[in-house]
C-alpha cells in the first residue's frame, strides 16, 4: 500500500485542545494512518492512502470540523468582535463588583472575584491537565488533591507574605504582575501566534499516572501562569490563613469546569469546545485587566 503526506496550515486553531480534536477525528477516517497537528504552526500533517481518500476529501473533512485550510490564523472578524466584548465585559464586571458587597480577600480583590477567576481559569486547567485527569479515572479524588494542594500553597505564600512589609507600591506591583500573567494566559488561549511558542510542554505532575489524589496534589506546584498569579495574590494577603482561603476559593472555582469535564469526558468539548473556550478566553483576559488596573489604581 502506497501512502502520501498531507501537510497544510489550517485556520481556527485557537487552543491546544483544537489540535487534539483534529488528530482524534482524522485518525478515525478511513485511509488515514497517522496524524500530527502542531498548535504552534496551526499545521496538520497526515499520512494517508490515496486509494481510499484524496487530498480534497481531507480538506473537506477539516472544513467540516471548523478548521478550513488557510494561513493558520483565527477569524479576523471574530477577533475584532472579541476585543469589543472584552471592553464591554470589563465595564460591566467593574460596575457589578462596585454595587455588590462581597467579602474582601484583601484590599482591591474580593473573594467573589477570586472564585470567578478560578471558574474562568478552569478552562485553562482543562487544556493543561484535563486529559490527565481522565486517565486517573477518579475526578473527585483528583480534584480533592488539587484543592488541598492549592490550600497548602496558599498558606505557605500567605505566611511568606506576612514576613514582608507590603507597601502600597509592592502590593500594586503584585496585582499588576498577577493581572499580567492572567492576560498572558488568556492571549495564549486566544491563539496569538507569537505567544504560542512560549507555551511549555505538560508539566511533570501532569505527565504522570498513579493515585488520583496524589497526582492532584502535585498539580499545586506545577509551573502554570494562572496558578502563579494567584500565589502572588495569596502572598499579598500577608496572612497564612487568608492566603490559604484565597487559594481554596480559587481552587473551588477551577473545580467546577474540571468536574464537569470529568463527568462528560470529551463528548461536550468536541462539539462545543471552540465556542466555550472563546467565551472563557475573553472573560479570562477581562479578569486579568481588572487585576492589572486594580494594581495601578492602588498607587494612583
Amino acid at each position: 500500500m502506497s501512502t502520501e503526506i498531507f501537510q497544510k496550515r489550517v485556520d481556527g486553531v485557537i487552543c491546544p485542545n483544537c489540535t487534539y480534536e483534529i488528530s482524534a477525528r482524522l485518525k478515525r477516517t478511513a485511509g488515514v494512518s497517522s496524524v500530527k497537528t502542531s498548535y504552534i504552526k496551526s499545521e496538520v500533517t497526515a499520512e494517508y492512502d490515496p486509494a481510499q481518500i484524496t487530498e480534497p476529501e481531507l480538506e473537506a473533512q477539516l472544513a467540516k470540523m471548523g478548521y478550513p485550510v488557510g494561513k493558520g490564523r483565527s477569524n479576523l472578524l471574530s477577533d475584532a468582535l472579541g476585543v469589543l466584548c472584552i471592553a464591554a465585559l470589563y465595564f460591566l464586571l467593574t460596575w457589578l463588583t462596585g454595587i455588590v458587597r462581597v467579602p474582601a480577600a484583601e484590599r482591591g480583590m474580593s473573594m467573589g472575584i477570586v472564585f470567578l477567576t478560578g471558574l474562568l481559569g478552569g478552562v485553562h486547567c482543562i487544556g493543561m491537565c484535563g486529559g490527565i485527569m481522565l486517565t486517573q479515572h477518579n475526578a473527585l479524588a483528583y480534584n480533592g488533591g488539587r484543592l488541598i494542594g492549592y490550600t497548602i500553597m496558599g498558606g505557605v505564600f500567605g505566611a511568606v507574605g506576612s514576613a514582608l512589609v507590603f507597601s502600597a507600591g509592592l502590593k500594586s506591583a503584585v496585582f499588576v504582575i498577577a493581572g499580567g500573567l492572567v492576560i498572558l494566559i488568556g492571549l495564549q488561549m486566544w491563539g496569538v501566534p507569537l505567544l504560542r511558542r512560549l507555551r511549555p510542554g505538560l508539566p511533570s505532575p501532569c505527565g504522570r499516572t498513579g493515585r488520583p489524589f496524589v497526582i492532584g496534589l502535585l498539580t499545586a506546584i506545577m509551573p502554570c501562569g494562572m496558578l502563579a498569579s494567584m500565589w502572588f495574590v495569596a502572598a499579598s494577603a500577608a496572612s497564612a490563613a487568608k492566603g490559604a482561603a484565597i487559594m481554596l476559593v480559587f481552587g473551588l472555582g477551577t473545580c467546577v469546569c474540571m468536574l464537569l469535564f470529568g463527568l462528560l469526558g470529551d463528548a461536550l468539548t468536541r462539539k462545543y469546545n471552540k465556542y466555550i473556550l472563546k467565551a472563557s478566553t475573553m472573560l479570562i483576559i477581562t479578569m486579568g485587566l481588572m487585576l492589572l488596573i486594580k494594581g495601578v489604581q492602588m498607587i494612583a
